[in-house]
C-alpha cells in the first residue's frame, strides 16, 4: 500500500518536452498528459528533495498506429500498467517527451480515504446519454472506453464507443483499461482530463456540482454491490453522474441493461475507495477542477 497524503495532485499546463511536477511524499501515483502530438515516446525519473533522483525510465510510446506502455524494473521504481510504484517514497517526478508540446501534465497518488458526511441536500444528477459496452460481441470488457464516451457525449463530443476503445488501446497491455491512455484521448478530442485520486464522495460532488461528471474504478465481491449487472468484477469502470434526494449514487454503468442505475451510496463508497478513489476528470477547457484535487 502507497503512502497516503493530502495533498496528492499536482499539474502544469503547456509545457514544452519536459516538466517537473512536485506533491506530498508518495510511493505510487498515476501520470496524466494531454497533446496534440502524433507521436511521441514518455520518460520519466522520480525526484526526492535528499537524494539524488531516480534513472530515467520509459512509460508509454504512442504513434498513429497505436500505442504501448513500457513496464520498466530498475532499482526500487517500475511500472504497472498505468501506476507508478517505487520503494521510497517520491515527492515529485520530471517527464520528458522530445519533440511533444503538452497541453497539460499531471500526477495524482492516494490520498486518505475517510467516509463522507451525510447527503444534504436535493437531487442533484447530471444528464449523461447512456452507452453499453456490450456492443460488439466478442469484446466484453469495453467498460472504461463506454464510460469515456459517455463523458464526451455530456461535453457535446459524439462518438462510438469502439471508435474510442481503438483510440485508447494499450498494446502492451492488450487492453483498453489504461487509466492514462484514457485520458489521454480525451485530451487529444481538445478537453482537458487527469487521473486523480478522490477522498470520498463528498470530494467527487464537488466535480459534480461543477457539471464534470466522473468515470470512477471500482471492484467487487458477490453480495457487495445491490442491483450489480455482474455476480463479480476484479476491476469496472462506470460513470456517476450524481446523488438521488437519498445520497443515493446515480450511475452510469455500461454493464447494465439499462445503463442507467441507482446504487446503495455505502456500498459504492466502500468499493470504490478500496480502488484508491480513482476517477477520470475531464473537463471542457476554461472549466477548473485542480482546485478541488489539490485540497482535499
Amino acid at each position: 500500500m502507497a503512502d497516503l497524503s493530502e495533498a496528492a495532485f499536482a499539474q502544469q499546463l503547456r509545457a514544452s518536452e519536459s516538466a517537473q511536477l512536485f506533491f506530498e511524499p508518495a510511493r505510487s501515483g498515476v501520470l496524466s498528459w494531454n497533446t496534440h502530438a502524433p507521436s511521441g515516446r514518455l520518460s520519466f525519473r522520480l525526484l526526492r528533495a535528499r537524494r539524488p533522483a531516480s534513472d530515467w525510465l520509459d512509460h508509454t510510446e504512442w504513434r498513429p498506429a497505436g500505442a504501448k506502455s513500457f513496464s520498466p524494473e530498475h532499482e526500487g521504481t517500475r511500472v504497472e500498467i498505468d501506476v507508478i510504484r517505487a520503494v521510497q517514497p517520491f515527492d515529485g517526478i520530471e517527464v520528458r517527451a522530445r519533440g511533444v508540446e503538452f497541453e497539460l501534465l499531471a500526477f495524482s497518488s492516494p490520498v486518505r480515504a475517510r467516509p463522507s458526511l451525510p447527503y444534504a441536500r436535493e437531487a442533484l444528477i447530471l444528464d449523461v446519454p447512456a452507452r453499453s459496452q456490450y456492443i460488439v460481441e466478442e469484446e466484453r470488457g469495453w467498460c472504461s472506453p463506454a464510460s469515456l464516451t459517455m463523458i464526451h457525449a455530456f461535453h457535446g463530443i459524439e462518438g462510438q464507443v469502439d471508435e474510442t476503445a481503438r483510440a485508447v488501446f494499450d498494446r502492451a497491455y492488450n487492453g483498453t483499461g489504461n487509466w492514462s491512455f484514457n485520458v489521454a484521448y480525451s485530451g487529444r478530442l481538445g478537453l482537458r482530463a487527469v487521473v486523480a485520486h478522490l477522498a470520498n464522495l463528498d470530494h467527487a460532488q464537488r466535480l459534480i456540482e461543477r457539471n464534470l461528471p466522473l468515470a470512477i474504478s471500482y471492484s467487487w465481491s458477490e453480495g457487495e454491490l445491490p442491483g450489480a449487472p455482474l455476480p463479480h468484477s476484479d476491476g469496472h469502470l462506470a460513470v456517476l453522474c450524481g446523488f438521488t434526494r437519498d445520497g443515493d449514487c446515480a450511475i452510469n454503468d455500461p454493464a447494465a441493461p439499462n445503463v442507467r442505475v441507482v446504487y446503495p451510496r455505502a456500498a459504492i463508497e466502500r468499493i470504490w475507495q478500496r480502488n484508491e478513489g480513482v476517477a477520470y476528470v475531464v473537463a471542457p477547457v476554461g472549466v477548473e477542477y485542480a482546485d478541488i484535487l489539490e485540497c482535499v
